[in-house]
């Protein structure tokens, strides 16, 4: 105990330390992307894209860490002289549990936070598959996390005509809160935080590891039948998926088996069962899942989490690293991700294994952000190369890639506005909904708020 205590302080002030080294700190960061084409167009409901659920989730919780750090500063007072860094420890305590406190019990609220996010994911999928439905954690519709509106024959055509885009459904949601890390760790890596994100950074991945746990335990086939009696007898609004991860692994090993001919009978009302318990996989799945569940640990593999946002090696080279798991339609994709910042320039090298039941492909990833291309505006760009299973069960691997250009132009240090356009090939690509080709288009702004010095 006194050694993990040690260490927590080693960690802490190894951040603070890198804080002070730092030139432009920043107490809030908003991106607000107003526009994505083609899917506020395509959508049933037409917003929220998947992208604007990301950003707008992540412009809440950053406006709740923001009002941490003024809280924390009012009842721990920080010092800004070197000496007074071990004093700071109260002020740093203090914030990390109001966020991680923060993290836990406000993600579940009906609004753009973590659950109604994690939604949203599961809502695009489907609906680019022209399946509408409703958010279940929002404040206008009803608070259960759910997705509902969508009936037994939408799932049943869906399996049948399209069993990928049922799956990546399934699994959208967990991807939500592994892409939120993905977009925290880069971004408090890029540009230093007077707050870190760091609890929330470990509250994900906890959800992911959790979300594993109860799906490969007995409480799964207890909700299985302690749930029916307080949903209700009309299919469509019920839960579209029940538990994710029993669905998915259940699907993906039956893709032939029709949707309601494999599911139980609803027990007091019409249509099927749609949740499916631990003990309703068969043995193979079950062993799938259980490795899926260990594999999610990975997903806690990352510095930031332990309060080092940024190793440096020298005045002007700095990097980090983290490893992430995701479900996938066809498996799963385990990564890795190095943001390195040299002088002026930020970059990210990322390395994939896509793995099936059998079979394994691999894929790269190139990112260069806030290139200076004249004194207002900068450029992102980011290229994505893969070669994918195409499906858990068949041994068949597609080739493809992503590129990504996104320039923004600063009409103060505070204020700005961008453009980034998308272009894939077939395959899967986490944050978008498209497994075919697809090219899209993102307008929006940024709020980028300086700490005072």
């Amino acid at each position: 105990m006194k050694k993990q205590k040690l260490l927590s302080v080693l960690f802490l002030l190894a951040t603070l330390s890198l804080q002070a080294q730092e030139r432009d700190v920043y107490s809030l960061r908003l991106d607000i992307p107003l526009v994505d084409y083609p899917q506020n167009l395509s959508l049933p409901g037409h917003f929220p894209s998947m992208n604007q659920s990301l950003e707008w989730s992540l412009d809440v919780y950053e406006l709740g860490f923001y009002g941490i750090d003024a809280l924390g500063n009012v009842i721990f007072r920080p010092g800004k002289e070197p000496s007074s860094r071990l004093g700071n420890l109260p002020n740093q305590g203090l914030k990390y549990l109001l966020g991680l406190g923060f993290s836990r019990y406000a993600s579940e609220l009906p609004i753009p936070l973590g659950v109604w996010a994690h939604e949203e994911f599961h809502r695009t999928v489907l609906g680019e598959a022209g399946i509408p439905s409703k958010n279940g954690n929002w404040l206008f519709h009803r608070w259960d996390g759910t997705v509902y509106g969508v009936s037994d024959e939408a799932l049943e055509t869906l399996k049948r005509d399209d069993p990928s885009r049922l799956l990546y459904s399934y699994v959208a949601g967990i991807q939500y809160e592994v892409l939120l890390n993905r977009q925290i760790s880069t971004g408090d890596f890029y540009h230093k935080r007077s707050l870190p994100k760091n609890p929330l950074l470990l509250y994900n991945a906890w959800y992911v590891y959790n979300y594993f746990r109860f799906s490969t335990s007995p409480a799964s086939d207890s909700v299985k039948v302690i749930a029916p009696p307080h949903e209700d007898p009309d299919p469509a609004l019920r839960d579209y998926a029940g538990a994710d991860l029993t669905a998915w692994a259940f699907d993906m090993f039956h893709p032939g088996l029709p949707y309601t001919g494999s599911r139980d009978p609803f027990p007091g009302g019409e249509g099927v069962n749609r949740r499916v318990g631990f003990s309703d996989l068969p043995s193979e799945a079950q062993d799938y899942l259980v490795s899926q569940k260990w594999l999610s640990l990975l997903n806690f593999l990352n510095p930031a989490i332990f309060f080092v946002n940024r190793i440096p090696l020298g005045r002007d080279f700095s990097f980090n690293f983290f490893a992430q798991y995701a479900p996938t339609h066809f498996g799963n994709d385990i990564a890795l991700f190095v943001p390195v910042k040299y002088r002026d320039y930020n970059l990210l090298f990322d390395a994939h294994r896509y793995g099936s039941r059998t079979a394994a492909g691999y894929g790269i990833g190139l990112g260069l952000f806030g290139f200076r291309l004249g004194e207002r505006l900068t450029t992102d760009l980011e290229l994505d190369l893969w070669n994918q299973p195409v499906s858990f069960l068949i041994d068949e691997k597609q080739a493809g890639g992503a590129l990504s250009i996104g320039p923004t132009f600063y009409f103060s240090k505070t204020i700005s506005a961008y453009v980034r356009i998308t272009g894939k090939t077939r395959g899967w690509q986490m944050g978008n909904p498209y497994l075919d080709r697809n090219l899209s288009v993102r307008v929006g702004t940024n709020i980028n708020i300086r700490k005072p010095d």
